[in-house]
């Protein structure tokens, strides 16, 4: 940084005179850090920003997981009154725990002559449940749409992408989805077999780019099946 631009820029901020300021230019920037910031040039290092990566790849799976999980919840009493029952319906359980206190509350809720909707108590118990499990993978989204009684999803999003395959957009998916993994379980670092310096696997920022906004589309075809 030169001293005459130094001066300028404390003068133009009616700072001090004489304060200590550090400027770190970027690309698309330039930021100025007066003494006593919170942060530090070494916040805006390679491997710093690249955590930011990392969290915003992981909240995108995060983000298309709730979608996915309150797609299934609002519907999913309603489509377990069906007389044609799919086998993921079928499959779905909740934990006994769960069914007792349903109990209770529904007893508790008659001697108060208060009584409460089963089907609401229902869908608040099928909530927790769901909430334990995932819905990311190609195959978990498959299911969580069976759960509502909807099936064939794998040819309804080749038509909404307008592909004769769809085995590239599955592919993607799953790749986005093992990369969440890899960060959120295992801090994104190089497995070896020998002892030495911990490493992190290297995350290009077009690479989180293009996968949230793959995600973004992902969701948007999603909700238009119905």
């Amino acid at each position: 940084m030169r001293k005459d631009w130094k001066a300028s820029c404390i003068k133009f901020m009616h700072w001090r005179a004489g304060a200590s300021i550090d400027r770190v230019d970027s690309k698309d920037a330039v930021v100025i850090l007066r003494d006593g910031a919170a942060l530090a040039r070494s916040d805006f290092s390679s491997e710093a920003l690249d955590d930011l990566l990392r969290s915003s790849l992981a909240l995108g799976v995060s983000a298309l997981d709730r979608y996915l999980h309150e797609r299934v919840v609002k519907s999913i009493v309603k489509s377990l009154r069906s007389a044609d029952l799919k086998s993921a319906q079928e499959r779905l359980a909740i934990p006994a725990i769960l069914a007792v206190r349903m109990t209770k509350d529904w007893k508790k809720a008659a001697r108060s002559g208060k009584p409460i909707r089963p089907a609401n108590q229902l869908r608040i118990s099928l909530q927790e449940a769901l909430h334990l499990r995932s819905f990311q993978t190609w195959r978990e989204i498959e299911e969580a749409f069976e759960l509502i009684g909807i099936t064939g999803v794998m040819g309804k999003l080749q038509t909404a992408y307008g592909v004769g395959d769809i085995t590239p957009v599955r592919s993607q998916l799953n790749s986005v989805v093992q990369r969440r993994h890899r960060i959120v379980h295992e801090g994104d670092l190089v497995r070896h077999k020998r002892a030495g310096q911990p490493r992190m696997h290297p995350l290009k920022r077009k690479y989180v780019a293009d996968s949230l906004d793959f995600l973004d589309g992902l969701v948007g075809h999603l909700e238009g099946i119905q």
